[in-house]
């Protein structure tokens, strides 16, 4: 069963909150779209900032499902492990 729209519109703002604590700002605004190509959500950087642009005309589970994917993938980033590392770790086994 779906959410009631007022508690997903609280969802949406409690993971912007949370994009705000990560310095990361969030911006719904309406994609422009043209003949040729189709528009989506994104992130990208301006002026050093980090900016998700969330199209406010795909429907509320869509941006919240976006925007907790996005808020996930930058709190658990890949750590790179150099061969010195990996090296020294299967030496101390």
């Amino acid at each position: 069963m779906a959410q009631p729209k007022n508690r997903q519109e609280a969802r949406l703002q409690d993971l912007i909150v949370r994009a705000k604590a990560m310095n990361v700002q969030v911006r719904k605004e309406k994609l422009l779209r043209e003949a040729g190509y189709r528009v989506h959500s994104g992130r990208c950087r301006v002026n050093g900032q980090d900016v998700i642009l969330i199209d406010r005309d795909t429907p509320i589970s869509d941006q919240i499902e976006f925007l907790a994917s996005e808020l996930a993938e930058r709190r658990d980033p890949p750590v790179a492990v150099s061969e010195t590392a990996q090296s020294f770790n299967a030496d101390q086994a």
